[in-house]
């Protein structure tokens, strides 16, 4: 080998030495960065001639697809599982006194209480107030169920306009990775940058990467559809402001995501996981369920008071200790009942007024004997009183029915969390699997170690081609 020939081997071996360095240097501060893919140098002749540098960007877009999947189906199953406690919460847990069934339990001790005592002013005081408790607490949870749904309406606004702007990002990265690939530059900043895009994507809906030429990619939905290459599909949404009850989809109160101006429906492959799907599946079929669920229970309790059945100062289906405003009969159609639920407007338990109508009868013209307990003990035996919910389902009296909704409720929270539990730990599993395949630190030190020990074999072969050349020169 000529002298000339060695140095330039030998410059060249040190420009991949300090080249090797610096990305050994870059992996080990981004270990811990999410979407960054480590860097491994090429070897080639190109590169000991000096003209290229080729570095390779490693990932496994095998594993990293898979793992993307998993948090999809992780953060559907978190989302449904904390809209479900959180109306499991509005009507109350078992045991506790503010619950649902803790205040239907209540009520019902008191009637029992104050029939026994029909001339105690304290026992109709505590009737009075019970009832009204058991109104305000139909009335709260309704409105905690609307606003469940609320927030899930404002979280899909958000997450579209994200979806949005993402895609937009992927389309741009494209064509910027595609300059430098085609320009000879160094694109793997830009693919870390799509990496975590697309990431953040996959945790709002499901999304299938497809490689294409030049580092470009095509992203696809769960249905097929390309949401980002070259250009960008469009999400759409109307965001509502103070959803009621009575608000829905069918109804078109509540609008719905659209893709490329295509609304998608609740069986849509795109909404099956993914943070949007599950805010879509809670604002529209989950809280809707126990709206109905309550609005039923609160049909019961006023249907139980109403009539001669349970005051025979009343006429038939005309409300008793329960009300609602301006009807005077019970609705047809219950949704949004529970929130319009108040006590009896003829008498007042903040100031004692009418409270002798408890015992004599809401239509009485004047206050019977203070010792019939008649009306008081027919009262009692309306929340006894077996009634069918809902058409096809058992006979029970309110305390049962009661515990059955949230029962009901229970069963599906626990049936979420146990999903929960599996997503987490199969996406848990997976991002330890992908760590894994990701910068290995003890691995790059070694390499630094061949590094250097590379490093300090070109400097003696140059230092041995200076000697030689020194040598002739002084011949």
């Amino acid at each position: 080998m000529s002298l000339g020939l060695a140095s330039n081997s030998a410059m060249g071996g040190l420009r991949l030495s300090a080249l090797g360095t610096r990305l050994v240097a870059e992996n080990l501060a981004n270990a811990e960065t999410e979407g960054f893919g480590q860097r491994n140098l090429v070897p080639s002749s190109t590169l000991v001639n000096g003209h290229n540098t080729p570095i390779q960007r490693v990932a496994d877009p095998v594993l990293l697809g898979a793992t993307r999947r998993a948090e999809s189906t992780h953060i559907h199953a978190d989302v449904l599982n904390t809209g479900l406690a959180g109306l499991e919460h509005a009507f109350g847990l078992p045991g506790e006194a503010d619950s649902l069934n803790g205040l239907v339990t209540s009520l019902a001790s008191s009637l029992q209480q104050a029939a026994t005592t029909p001339d105690s002013t304290a026992g109709l005081q505590t009737v009075a107030q019970d009832a009204t408790r058991l109104a305000a607490k139909f009335n709260r949870t309704e409105l905690q169920i609307q606003s469940i749904r609320q927030q899930a309406d404002d979280s899909i606004a958000k997450d579209v306009g994200t979806l949005n702007d993402a895609l937009a990002r992927v389309a741009a990265l494209n064509k910027d990775i595609q300059r430098q690939m085609l320009l000879g530059g160094d694109p793997n900043g830009l693919m870390d940058e799509r990496q975590r895009v697309v990431s953040g994507i996959a945790q709002i809906i499901p999304v299938t990467e497809i490689p294409r030429e030049n580092g470009r990619i095509m992203l696809l939905a769960a249905n097929g559809q390309v949401l980002a290459e070259n250009d960008h599909a469009q999400f759409g949404f109307a965001p509502t402001i103070g959803i009621g009850a009575t608000d829905s989809l069918a109804n078109g109160a509540l609008a719905a995501v659209t893709l490329d101006g295509r609304a998608l429906g609740p069986d849509s492959a795109i909404t099956q996981s993914g943070r949007l799907g599950a805010n879509l599946e809670l604002r529209d079929t989950i809280a809707p369920g126990a709206q109905t669920r309550l609005d039923a229970l609160a049909q019961d309790l006023l249907a139980r008071f109403s009539g001669p059945q349970a005051d025979t100062t009343l006429s038939h289906g005309e409300f008793g200790l329960f009300t609602l405003p301006v009807a005077t009969t019970s609705p047809a159609d219950a949704t949004g009942l529970a929130g319009k639920l108040s006590l009896s407007t003829r008498f007042d338990p903040v100031t004692d007024t009418g409270l002798w109508r408890l015992r004599t009868g809401l239509n009485a013209v004047a206050p019977g004997p203070t010792s019939d307990p008649a009306n008081l003990t027919r009262m009692a035996e309306a929340l006894d009183k077996s009634t069918t919910l809902f058409s096809g389902t058992p006979a029970h009296d309110l305390t049962t029915h009661v515990a059955a909704q949230v029962s009901a409720l229970a069963t599906a929270r626990l049936q979420a969390e146990n999903d929960l539990s599996f997503a987490q730990a199969h996406h848990t599993a997976l991002q330890e699997d992908f760590a894994r395949s990701g910068v290995d630190t003890d691995t790059q030190m070694q390499r630094l170690l061949t590094l250097e020990r590379a490093y300090a074999a070109n400097a003696r072969v140059l230092s041995a081609v200076d000697g030689m050349m020194r040598n002739l020169l002084e011949i």
